[in-house]
């Protein structure tokens, strides 16, 4: 019997997406977190993968740059960039370093705890060589526990992710060791290094056009350097046919 777990940042948790779709087709477990970072994504796949049994397990890698920050706290709060547990509570950073910075949250008290907590780690902690070797762990140990369960495995990208960070990872012999423990036939990549927004816009799928604010009408796309480059989301027809089209052959291909 077939039963798969996926992870991911808001690419695999909105309701429309890939994973959720294919929840009327297989018995799937989607422990997405929107926002998240890899290093989160991956570790609630490795828990679940650890409590529960699976057949396959497909991992949908996110922004590098992201991250959490755990805070001594405990916060019930209906905004998901919070993730409350017994007596602290994980921030998500989300969008860019300076996303959240611009966005405004529930309360005062929420605000000054959230920007205390990203602010301070973003000037004292944050590297790219740290964001990096997050991400290339995370992969490592899932690829480790999935071999070692013999669950089948898929991992591909959000977009284009790793090419902007070749050049640091081939100057550094520890970003290099663990780039090369990666089992890189377990990934899918569009056109060599793209990812499902790549695969979306050269399928005649654009973003999501509520997330539009550049084009007026909205085309959910927008040219960047020469390259026709999606604007936000995968669209609801963009997600469906990237899981009948690219997913599901997989997984029936490894059934």
């Amino acid at each position: 019997m077939t039963r798969i777990i996926t992870t991911g940042c808001s690419f695999t948790h909105t309701s429309i997406s890939w994973a959720n779709y294919l929840k009327e087709h297989y018995d799937l477990v989607n422990v997405a977190e929107g926002g998240a970072g890899n290093e989160m994504n991956i570790r609630n796949a490795i828990l679940d993968i650890h409590k529960n049994n699976y057949t396959h397990c497909i991992v949908q890698i996110s922004g590098i740059n992201r991250f959490e920050v755990a805070v001594d706290d405990h916060i019930d709060s209906a905004n998901d960039w919070f993730i409350p547990n017994e007596n602290y509570t994980w921030v998500k950073s989300t969008g860019d370093q300076e996303w959240w910075l611009r966005e405004k949250y529930q309360t005062a008290t929420q605000a000054k705890l959230v920007n205390n907590a990203l602010t301070n780690y973003t000037k004292h902690c944050y590297s790219e060589p740290q964001q990096i070797i997050r991400t290339l762990t995370a992969i490592v140990n899932c690829q480790t526990l999935c071999k070692h369960k013999q669950i089948k495995q898929l991992y591909f990208c959000w977009k284009d992710e790793f090419s902007q960070y070749f050049d640091t990872i081939k100057k550094s012999k520890e970003l290099t060791a663990w780039w090369d423990q990666i089992d890189w036939s377990l990934f899918w990549f569009h056109n060599n290094q793209g990812g499902l927004s790549e695969w979306c816009i050269d399928h005649n799928f654009t973003g999501k056009l509520d997330e539009d604010h550049v084009n007026n009408p909205p085309k959910g796309w927008l040219m960047i350097d020469n390259k026709k480059t999606m604007i936000g989301h995968p669209s609801a027809e963009c997600h469906t046919a990237f899981a009948e089209q690219v997913i599901k052959p997989w997984v029936n291909n490894t059934n």
